[in-house]
């Protein structure tokens, strides 16, 4: 979705493929902030902690922006005056550059405040089993969809952290979401995880 300054709104194809990246992002937008308030709020709650409150209002918020968006990318194809359709999109542009934004500023609130407190008020192990059962319900495609989103704005570290986390709670689902992502990981990048993951055996014996 960082095409969408460049894209040329007069075209239908371009819009197309537009809208069909940002339909992907939508959903696992929206499955994301589903889980946060279904489980990660959930074990605040528990714990009688509110500093949840503020961030689980904004997913409401972005749902409907996200929902907006859609329909304005939807509009452009079906719009028959070229202008019109430069029009709409531009206005797209503006309204998606301000969720960028926004967006931002939500993952910093629950990077600095939401996860400081889970550490706070459970064990890793506690978390660990959470992010588990997560992944016991997302199909491979729904993990690559995942990392291809995440992926582009994570560290080296983090991106193995996350590999690691779904290795071991999803074995049986594991290498195929590799084979998924991989190819959106640099050479030596990749050759690395290979190695920290220990994937060469499993590599050498299996076919996809």
């Amino acid at each position: 979705m960082w095409t969408v300054s460049k894209t040329n709104f007069r075209s239908f194809e371009e819009v197309e493929k537009i809208k069909n990246e940002f339909e992907i992002i939508v959903h696992m937008l929206k499955e994301h902030a589903q889980y946060e308030n279904n489980k990660l709020h959930e074990l605040l709650r528990k714990k009688q902690s509110a500093v949840y409150v503020h961030v689980e209002k904004e997913h409401q918020h972005y749902d409907d922006l996200l929902d907006d968006l859609l329909v304005r990318l939807k509009k452009i194809l079906i719009e028959k005056n070229e202008d019109e359709r430069v029009e709409i999109g531009y206005q797209f542009y503006l309204w998606y550059r301000k969720f960028v934004g926004e967006n931002l500023l939500h993952l910093h609130e629950e990077e600095t405040v939401i996860l400081p407190e889970l550490q706070r008020l459970y064990t890793d192990k506690e978390l660990k089993a959470v992010e588990a059962d997560t992944y016991h319900y997302m199909t491979p495609a729904e993990m690559i969809h995942m990392m291809e989103v995440l992926f582009p704005h994570m560290n080296p570290d983090d991106k193995e952290a996350f590999l690691i986390d779904i290795k071991e709670s999803q074995p049986e689902k594991f290498m195929e979401a590799w084979v998924g992502i991989q190819s959106q990981l640099e050479a030596n990048e990749r050759t690395k995880l290979i190695e920290k993951l220990y994937l060469q055996p499993i590599l050498s014996n299996q076919k996809f």
